[in-house]
């Protein structure tokens, strides 16, 4: 599969997010946690779905792997416990565009850490990746599905 990396500016993102530990596939039960912790009226707030993967699956076992479920929310959004605020700040990013079924993110995420990322010239903010869902996978068809993974970048 061949992939295309495009450096972009993204505004700030403020997410709502439940943590997770364990692998990361096995997220999805803590999104419906996520989703069903949101009040009807607030859903006019949220702009999205995003995780937020802490760790290297290389690196650390599976079981202990950290992670956020989340939901791109609006400065308006009321946050309350148990749901955590994280912040990205504005700025430079590498975004890897990704359509298919989740099942194809590991092999994107390994292609742009060790392929592209090495070779870039790109040096790395102080920021974990995450993933941006752009649609909703509740009522597309996995071959639609469109993921973006987002590396924020120094300068």
């Amino acid at each position: 599969m061949a992939f295309e990396v495009e450096l972009k500016h993204i505004p700030s993102v403020r997410l709502a997010g439940l943590a997770h530990r364990g692998p990361y596939p096995t997220i999805g039960p803590i999104f419906r946690e996520l989703a069903a912790l949101i009040p009807e009226p607030s859903w006019v707030e949220v702009e999205g779905g995003a995780m937020i993967g802490h760790d290297n699956p290389r690196e650390v076992a599976p079981e202990n792997l950290r992670s956020h479920a989340c939901f791109i929310v609006s400065e308006g959004f009321a946050l309350v416990p148990p749901l955590e605020e994280i912040r990205y700040p504005s700025g430079r990013n590498a975004v890897l565009r990704v359509q298919g079924p989740y099942t194809l993110l590991p092999e994107a995420y390994r292609w742009f850490i060790e392929d592209w990322f090495p070779n870039s010239g790109e040096r790395h903010r102080d920021l974990a990746m995450y993933e941006v869902y752009l649609n909703d996978p509740s009522n597309t068809a996995p071959e639609d599905l469109v993921t973006e993974i987002r590396l924020p970048l120094k300068g």
